[in-house]
């Protein structure tokens, strides 16, 4: 038998090259990538050029699209709805809407429940659910990640999964659209969806439809992609009042924040903070469990997947926010939100349940089958009109345990808590019962204005990777 000639091995190999090269790239086949330039190099996918041409260019503040009737349509009728308080002004935005002037607004009296200003999150306006902003259940952290997907959080995502730890993530519309795979490894992997907004700018800043927009486009991308329509979002640098949160009640969307802040963003090379005071920040959250602090109700912390740095000091210090606390969880469990989806057939387990060991959603999609659709039509309902059992609603009752042993209902354990936080409601921060320390969030707009330079750097460099299509 005639050996094969060199000539033809190597006109299979590259025949094989060109072949792989054609091949559509699947979640699964990009979640094996190793390192930031093999999973951060660009592909393209059929929905690509459609994608790009339906969506507001770039990471730029969305306006409503032209000729997108249906997003007009449904702009239009929430502001007919009456729900948009119309004594709540737009505030001053600086650095192209990266930042946020206070000019003179009275923090004290805080008509507008601004948060920038006063860490308000219980609105003045009517309608108006209150901010989730930290976890019922004592001794507990609440997991949560902003500003994803990033394109290269492989290495981040396994160590997620291997640690058998779940988190909300809050994605940036601009990046699903940009890293689709890498959005749709999120909820594979059972970590739960949640938004934060199209463009990551200062909210209050925007004008009504920039503000619809800004949540329209992000809701219907991670429909699009991810086959979901989620019913929470979290707004960039926490820049939220009572306009902002109406237009994103009547899109459905219940506000979330956070009671103590890592500002791991800021972490060098990319930012200005050196990595012993990214350490310092962990460390004041983590010894809030030996003082006592956590006994009655947990935290829920902010971090970042904003780049390879915030993402490798989580997994530099999450042993010793295990050893701190009793249980690490997303917001999902932490408020036992079982359907925190429009899509109900995904079941999140509850608190109970998350803590014995059973972790994984139920129902979850096979992600390397689903097909990206392209301009889905979302189900929008009114978050203060939500009410099944489950949801991220202050009108949802709470949800019953998803597994099929788990104890009746009236036997849950006494720590066991519902929705919502039984904290005197009046109470609009756990800061105002405890020092301030460098851990709680900024209460201030220029305090927030003094870092949002910064931060826009951070940004430009997390989504400056080629584009796809």
């Amino acid at each position: 038998m005639a050996l094969v000639s060199e000539k033809h091995v190597a006109a299979h190999h590259r025949f094989q090259r060109l072949h792989a090269r054609d091949e559509t790239p699947t979640m699964s086949s990009w979640a094996k990538k190793k390192g930031a330039k093999q999973e951060c190099k660009d592909y393209s996918l059929p929905s690509s050029a459609k994608l790009q041409k339906i969506y507001p260019h770039g990471n730029k503040i969305a306006n409503i699209v032209d000729g997108d009737n249906e997003a007009q349509s449904l702009w239009k009728e929430i502001q007919s709805s009456g729900i948009i308080p119309s004594q709540v002004k737009v505030k001053k935005g600086t650095e192209d809407h990266m930042g946020v002037k206070n000019d003179g607004y009275d923090a004290d009296s805080d008509p507008d429940c601004w948060w920038s200003a006063s860490g308000c999150t219980k609105p003045k306006a009517k309608g108006l659910s209150k901010d989730i902003y930290e976890c019922p259940e004592p001794h507990t952290w609440g997991l949560t990640f902003d500003d994803g997907p990033n394109c290269g959080h492989n290495e981040f995502y396994d160590y997620l999964k291997d640690n058998q730890l779940k988190a909300t993530l809050f994605y940036i519309g601009a990046n699903v659209r940009d890293y689709p795979l890498q959005a749709q490894r999120g909820l594979a992997d059972g970590h739960d969806i949640c938004l934060h907004t199209w463009s990551h700018h200062y909210m209050t800043t925007l004008s009504d439809e920039q503000v619809f927009a800004e949540l329209y486009y992000s809701m219907r991308i991670v429909k699009d992609v991810l086959g979901i329509t989620t019913r929470c979002w979290r707004p960039p640098f926490g820049d939220v009042d009572d306009r902002v949160r109406a237009i994103a009640s009547g899109l459905g969307l219940r506000t979330i924040i956070w009671d103590r802040d890592t500002d791991d963003w800021d972490i060098k090379p990319d930012g200005n903070s050196p990595t012993q005071k990214i350490d310092s920040n962990y460390q004041k959250i983590i010894d809030l469990s030996s003082q006592g602090k956590v006994n009655d109700k947990g935290v829920v912390v902010l971090t970042h997947e904003i780049n390879s740095h915030t993402m490798q000091e989580f997994m530099k210090m999450f042993p010793k926010v295990k050893k701190a606390y009793k249980n690490v969880v997303p917001l999902t469990a932490c408020m036992n939100v079982t359907t925190p989806y429009v899509e109900e057939d995904i079941q999140y387990p509850v608190f109970k349940d998350f803590i014995s060991g059973k972790v994984q959603p139920k129902g979850l999609p096979d992600m390397d089958s689903y097909e990206i659709a392209v301009a889905s039509k979302l189900k929008i309902t009114k978050e203060s009109d939500q009410n099944t059992p489950g949801g991220f609603s202050a009108s949802s009752p709470q949800a019953a345990s998803t597994s099929e042993d788990s104890q009746p209902k009236d036997s849950q354990p006494k720590d066991s808590q519902p929705n919502e936080s039984k904290p005197d409601d009046n109470k609009q921060n756990s800061s105002e019962s405890e020092p301030k320390d460098e851990s709680s969030p900024p209460k201030n707009a220029s305090e927030r204005l003094r870092v949002a330079s910064s931060l826009m750097l951070a940004l430009a460099a997390s989504v400056g990777v080629v584009l796809w299509w």
